[in-house]
């Protein structure tokens, strides 16, 4: 008995402590800010490992654009003892400038994600590149930095 006893209690110093470094990840509806290239607000919808995303920036007073996407966590990792997930998706957006009236552009999107332990909030970074196929056609490119509340 004795034994049995020691090897739950030795499972229970190991796991408690794992479970506690895996932080929950929050669902259901948020907005935050997006800042970088290009800077605005950004929308999202998460389902545990699953996000549904919008952006709504504006190019340096050019213009305004709006991407709409998806995400998905692929794996996470620690350093330090805080975990990070790397995740990847894709976007599509549209905008209007004062140059062209109309852009349109596909992108791949990869970043990581923070999520805190007490509160349901995300930090997270962006980078999508991709093609540029209606306006001025080419390579396309966003990348940023931002944050998330989550109102669920």
């Amino acid at each position: 008995m004795k034994k049995l006893f020691i090897v739950i209690a030795l499972v229970l110093i190991i796991a408690l402590p794992l479970a506690a470094a895996n932080p929950v990840r929050a669902n259901g509806f948020g907005a935050g800010v997006y800042l970088g290239y290009p800077a605005g607000l950004t929308f999202r919808y998460g389902m545990d490992s699953f996000r549904v995303f919008g952006n709504l920036t504006n190019h340096f007073l050019a213009g305004a654009y709006l991407d709409l996407g998806v995400l998905y966590d692929i794996f996470s990792f620690e350093i330090a003892d805080i975990p990070f997930y790397f995740n990847a998706g894709a976007q599509i957006g549209i905008g209007y400038y004062v140059d062209t009236p109309f852009r349109m552009a596909a992108d791949g999107v990869v970043g990581l994600s923070y999520y805190f332990d007490e509160q349901p909030i995300e930090l997270f970074l962006n980078v999508a590149l991709g093609y540029e196929f209606l306006g001025s056609k080419g390579f396309d490119y966003k990348a940023g930095i931002g944050g998330i509340w989550y109102f669920n």
